[in-house]
Formats: C-alpha cells, structure tokens, sequence
C-alpha cells in the first residue's frame, strides 16, 4: 500500500512531470476503478494539469476545470511511460500528453478508486476523504499535544498510526516500522505508556516518516512505478535478525492484518503471547 513517504514524492515527480501539459488522448482499461457522473474520456480531453497535491493516501490532480482524485488503497501504484509503450493489464487509467508522456494508474488488485469530479464538486462522495487527520509527513503538533491526542483515543499503537482520522497516511508498513523504532509492541495501549516510552513514540514517528521520504526519493526510478520497501528494519523482513539486538524478525497477525516486529525489543502487554 503507497503511504506517505511513497506519495510524498511520487506527488513532486508528478507535479514536475504534468503541470501545464495537456490531455490528449484518455485511454480506459478498468473502469472498475472509476467514479464518475459524466464520461470520463470526453471530460478530461484537452483539459491541462495546473497542481499536483497530497493529503495522506490520496493524491489530487487539479485540472484547468476540475480535478482527479486517487485513492491508491492496497496496490495502485503511478508509473510515467512513453505513449508508445505498450499498455500492461493491470493499467486502469491512461493519460497521453502533449509531450508524448503517459500517465498511467496500474492497480492489480482493483481496490483503488479514481474520482473524476468536475468544477464546482466538492470531496463528498470520496471516501474517507473528509474525516482524514493531519498528515503524517507534516503535522504540526508538539510532543506534549500529540501526548494528549493520543491519550485521550484509549487505543492500541499499530490501530492509532493507521487510523486515519488521527494521522493520514500510515498503513501497515510504516505503522511496524514506528513502533520498531520506538521499542513498542503493537498491541499495547496508548494509555499504559510511561512519559519517555510517549516521547519515544513521537520522536519515532517524526523520524520514520522523514527517513522514509529521504529514501523513497533516492531509491525511486524517473518512471516510477514501484513501491521503495528495503530500508526498512523488520518489514517483510521474517526470520532475518533484528537491526537492533539480533533475533529473529516475527511474523503475526494484527486484525486481518500481516504485521512485523521484534519479539524482545518489542515485548507484549502483559497477558499478550506475541
């Protein structure tokens, strides 16, 4: 699933790659993944890109009369190609432009969604998208604020970090990668944390995310396309020994959920087996 850091800089390329370019051919390959009350192909042709933004797992697309609002969910992914590339099967969404590039949506799951809104629509009928929180990458509370907001949710941690409407734009991946850091179990409660374990939290949380946008940025190819995962200490890392202490990396279940962590960096909540 792109998260923050990933669409952070996925929103910069995009931005430098597509505004003040034109339209010119739309090409549908799922509409499955499309939300739209009027044709999508006549709607978007020979309209021009003029912003590229982000808020949390959503990027918007500002047109010069409307916008494009994606939701990427599980495995969408935005890739920038030649025209004259051939089209892959999972590639939902086409643009051409004058310039000859392709901006392509692919999703092999079929779970994102592609909001196609004209001028004058609000984000109503997008999903999710009026309760998001801050975002991540930027929120601007201090320690002692986010301390606050977080104590007074009652919540476990890993449910904290991806419940959007707290902060937007974590999910699975950098959710263990946080709490990794921070030497917490998943499942602990947001109350049962001592003032340094809280601080703990926060000073993670803030380092994990910019880390996260520094190596997506270095590791990302010019066509985008794929999703930045080999910084990471203990995601989709099972079996292989903790960065921190040397044991073995577990894999478990948080919810429907794959989740990873350390066994003794991060001990359970008392009466938790793992």
């Amino acid at each position: 699933m792109p998260e923050w850091p990933d669409l952070h800089v996925v929103r910069g390329r995009l931005e430098k790659a597509l505004v003040g370019k034109e339209i010119v051919l739309v090409r549908i390959g799922d509409p499955l993944v499309l939300r739209s009350t009027r044709p999508v192909e006549t709607f978007l042709a020979h309209q021009r890109f003029i912003g590229v933004r982000q808020r949390g797992k959503f990027l918007i697309f500002d047109l010069d009369h409307g916008r494009i609002v994606v939701n990427p969910m599980l495995a969408g992914v935005f890739e920038l190609a030649s025209a004259e590339d051939k089209l892959s099967r999972s590639t939902a969404l086409s643009l051409v432009l004058d310039d000859g590039t392709d901006l392509r949506y692919r999703d092999d799951k079929r779970m994102g969604k592609v909001h196609v809104l004209g001028e004058g629509e609000g984000f109503a009928d997008v999903h999710g998208f009026a309760e998001l929180g801050p975002d991540a990458g930027d929120f601007s509370w201090n320690e002692r604020e986010f301390a606050q907001r977080s104590r007074a949710t009652r919540r476990e941690l890993r449910n904290l970090l991806q419940d959007q409407s707290f902060l937007a734009g974590i999910g699975n991946a950098y959710a263990d990668e946080i709490l990794w850091e921070a030497k917490l179990h998943p499942k602990r409660r947001v109350a049962t944390l001592s003032d340094e374990e809280m601080s703990r939290f926060y000073r993670s949380l803030k380092d994990v995310i910019a880390r996260g946008a520094r190596e997506v940025e270095e590791g990302l190819p010019p066509e985008l396309g794929t999703k930045i995962r080999d910084h990471m200490q203990v995601r989709l890392r099972k079996g292989k020994p903790c960065p921190r202490c040397g044991t073995p990396i577990i894999k478990t279940r948080h919810g429907l959920d794959d989740m990873y962590l350390c066994p003794r960096c991060q001990p359970p909540p008392k009466g938790q087996i793992r």
